[in-house]
């Protein structure tokens, strides 16, 4: 989805790092201390936080980010989404032929903050805004989300790591109702395989939701991805992932459908 210190956590998709480039091209004049990156990438799955957002079908997602020299920055992302308009009808949702949404197909993400480094440690907070255009369904909790987020991490040389630590502010995210205060805690760790141009990835991430009702729906993600540069591209790489969950089977079933099985996807991203 992002910069370098939002790579994987934030929506669950393992980016590439994105390349930096000024918005202009002067004769060797000074250096801006604006930058603009841009990243596109095609996916056979979406998988946001473990689960499905397109019911296992191919998603194309892409997104632009402007960086300050400070540490300030902000950026946009989007992907295609299917869940909001999925019906509804499990054990522990309403029966209804509707979904969250009337309408939508797409997600679209905004975010801004800062980082800085306190020695050797990056430390990165800011706000994220999850927004799904269209009318909401009457009756279902809200699927745009708000969440404010911390994060730090370490570059150890052979390997990098990062913990992230986001909570919502709004009063509801992603269909659940009265979910302000929900948390997800992730450990990232991402190491180069030598000079191969290969990374391997490891994620893990703790979902819990807050509100009358919510907990039943906590659950705990885990993630490996691959990723290969292109040699011959520059800024292009192609990845495979694995990915799963222990959410419980009769909560996360949806219109007979299991959102938190185990996924095996891959995909193709290029970053500017």
């Amino acid at each position: 989805m992002k910069i370098n210190t939002l790579k994987a956590a934030v929506i669950g998709a393992l980016m590439v790092p994105l390349t930096a480039i000024h918005a202009e091209e002067a004769a060797p004049a000074e250096t801006s201390d604006w930058s603009i990156s841009a990243n596109v990438g095609l996916y056979s799955d979406y998988i946001f936080r473990g689960y499905t957002q397109t019911k296992h079908q191919p998603a194309i997602q892409g997104g632009f980010d402007v960086e300050h020299s400070s540490g300030f920055y902000l950026g946009t992302w989007a992907s295609n989404v299917a869940w909001t308009t999925e019906p509804l009808g499990s054990a522990s949702l309403p029966s209804t032929s509707d979904g969250y949404m009337q309408d939508n197909s797409v997600e679209i993400d905004v975010y801004g903050g800062f980082g800085f480094n306190v020695g050797p440690v990056d430390v990165d907070l800011g706000v994220l805004q999850f927004l799904y255009p269209g009318e909401n369904t009457l009756g279902a909790g809200e699927a745009d989300a708000t969440e404010l987020y911390a994060g730090v991490g370490y570059d150890f040389g052979f390997a990098s790591a990062s913990v992230y630590y986001y909570h919502v502010v709004s009063t509801d995210a992603w269909g659940f109702s009265d979910a302000d205060g929900s948390e997800y805690w992730t450990l990232d760790v991402d190491v180069p395989i030598g000079e191969t141009g290969l990374t391997l990835s490891g994620h893990v991430g703790d979902q819990s939701f807050d509100g009358a009702g919510n907990s039943a729906s906590d659950y705990t993600d885990w993630k490996v991805n691959v990723d290969y540069a292109l040699p011959f591209a520059e800024g292009y790489s192609i990845g495979a992932f694995y990915t799963d969950t222990d959410m419980d089977k009769t909560t996360w079933t949806v219109n007979n459908e299991y959102w938190g099985e185990d996924v095996i996807g891959a995909y193709l991203s290029a970053s500017f």
